[in-house]
């Protein structure tokens, strides 16, 4: 086990990141849990509209886990359906890679309605404050079945 001379060692925060800075915590977390043989495999799927970005998720599948990471669509495209057709999408490459269950989280102030109507379940949430209005973080999950 390492030691941490206080003479040699010190903390620091960073803030905003640096890109280098997360990218190396990033690849040593990976190294680490590879060598777990816990693997991720991280994905985006894009929507375009006359060959310009409209809209995106990203996700990654680990242990049999879809973590959906960022969903996104235009402000004018919003309520058109694409965000429910990137879900869909974002778990079936999801199942293609075995996932077996999804998991998303979004705040009270974004999308809270939204993944249960694609048959998402509650599981856990957390209170707190952002501007001195309550914010809360919403963590969802769905099953995959053998039919979906």
């Amino acid at each position: 086990m390492a030691t941490i001379d206080d003479e040699e060692a010190m903390f620091e925060t960073l803030d905003p990141v640096p890109s280098e800075i997360a990218t190396a915590i990033s690849d040593g977390l990976n190294a680490f849990n590879e060598s777990a043989q816990i693997r991720r495999e991280a994905f985006a799927i894009v929507w375009r509209e006359n060959g310009r970005l409209a809209g995106g998720i990203t996700a990654s599948v680990s242990f049999s886990v879809l973590f959906i990471g960022n969903l996104w669509v235009e402000k004018s495209l919003r309520l058109s359906g694409i965000g429910r057709k990137l879900m869909a999408a974002a778990e079936e490459e999801g199942r293609r890679r075995a996932a077996v269950v999804a998991c998303v989280d979004t705040l009270s102030t974004q999308a809270p309605d939204f993944y249960p109507k694609l048959g998402y379940v509650e599981f856990g949430r957390v209170s707190g404050y952002a501007g001195g209005r309550p914010v809360d973080r919403i963590w969802f999950q769905k099953e995959f079945s053998a039919a979906t």
